[in-house]
């Protein structure tokens, strides 16, 4: 048949992939004590991603196991300061 074209099939590639279900965004504070380390606070969002690879992506943070569950905000102690992590439930409209 004329106008017909054979149509490739689907592509492995993760950029796109559809995200079904809300996204979060991993927020990072690292606070550091005056004077201890000459170090300044500092914060970190990331962009928005399924919860599961949240998680991972704040267990990495932690140095903590895979078992990581709800959205914080978790704690550790970092050298002279403390690192804190959590989820935020990203907008719909920031993952579309």
């Amino acid at each position: 048949m004329r106008g017909l074209r054979a149509v490739a099939p689907p592509s492995d590639d993760p950029q796109l992939a559809l995200t079904l279900g809300p996204c979060f965004t991993v927020q990072v504070e690292d606070r550091f004590s005056p004077g201890l380390t000459g170090r300044h606070d500092r914060t970190y969002a990331s962009p928005p991603q399924p919860q599961d690879d949240a998680l991972v992506l704040a267990a990495l943070l932690l140095d903590a196991g895979p078992d990581l569950e709800g959205t914080g905000p978790w704690q550790k102690a970092i050298a002279g300061g403390r690192r804190t992590v959590r989820l935020l439930r990203a907008p719909d409209a920031e993952h579309l």
